[in-house]
């Protein structure tokens, strides 16, 4: 599997040295296309499974 679009100089890193959770899922989705159709199974998942790790935003309304 080759990364012929990728640059991680250009990925963000926080300061407990993960890749951004943004960066990740380009990552993974640009691994997604360029893997087999077993890895892209289990891509898939890894998405799923981040998807449900990030923490969700709540809307709020306030009454004006």
């Amino acid at each position: 599997m080759a990364f012929e679009s990728l640059c991680f100089q250009a990925m963000t890193w926080t300061a407990d040295g993960e890749l951004d959770p943004v960066d990740k899922l380009l990552l993974i989705n640009n691994l997604i296309r360029q893997a087999t159709p077993r890895e892209q199974i289990e891509l898939i998942q890894v998405v799923e499974k981040l998807a449900l790790l990030q923490p969700e935003a709540t809307v709020q309304v306030s009454h004006l």
